[in-house]
């Protein structure tokens, strides 16, 4: 079996919401509070946009597997440092969810309405380890489609606005499905 790269969603968090604006008539009206869920929808959407995939999914075929380096970091510190100014007033129940590395997926599934499983890995090279995971998953059969990526922190010291985090998602998928769909092939993957 031939796993293949079919979509590419790669998008820096200084122009994320130029992907949300062309997303939002088509995705699930979800609130999206943090800037790194916003990041992560915008970087799956345009990875199923590039490889043709209609949605909301509505699909239990199609996997979420992501990667997060130190980025989720900057969540856990905005949320604690609430609490340090202003004791438990200053404890955000809408940041707290995202504490998680595991609440990023799980927003895209919802947001996308993708109903295959969900694997977070954290990890130093977030968009390596995890591709290759999904990947293996494809070949062994665990699912027939797959989002892989994750978001990385590309510099501590400068803005959101001036691109502070990447998250770069891929569409992986076995290749006699690929081209049965008339579906552009990027890149093949072997393990």
């Amino acid at each position: 079996m031939n796993t293949v790269i079919t979509g590419m969603g790669k998008i820096s968090s200084a122009n994320m919401e130029g992907a949300l604006d062309r997303l939002s008539v088509r995705i699930r009206q979800a609130k999206l509070v943090q800037t790194l869920e916003r990041l992560a929808v915008a970087s799956v959407g345009c990875a199923l946009d590039d490889a043709r995939i209609d949605f909301p999914i509505c699909n239990s075929s199609i996997g979420i597997y992501f990667g997060i380096d130190d980025a989720v970091e900057d969540i856990k510190n905005e949320f604690f440092n609430g609490i340090l100014k202003e004791a438990i007033l200053g404890a955000s129940p809408l940041l707290f969810p995202y504490t998680s590395p595991n609440a990023l997926p799980a927003q895209v599934s919802i947001v996308f309405d993708m109903r295959g499983e969900i694997i977070t890995m954290p990890s130093k090279h977030p968009f390596e380890d995890v591709i290759e995971y999904a990947t293996e998953c494809i070949e062994e059969s665990y699912t027939t489609m797959a989002i892989a990526g994750g978001i990385a922190l590309t510099d501590k010291n400068i803005s959101i606005q001036e691109g502070r985090y990447v998250a770069e998602f891929f569409f992986l998928e076995e290749s006699s499905q690929a081209k049965a769909r008339g579906a552009k092939v990027y890149q093949s993957l072997k393990r």
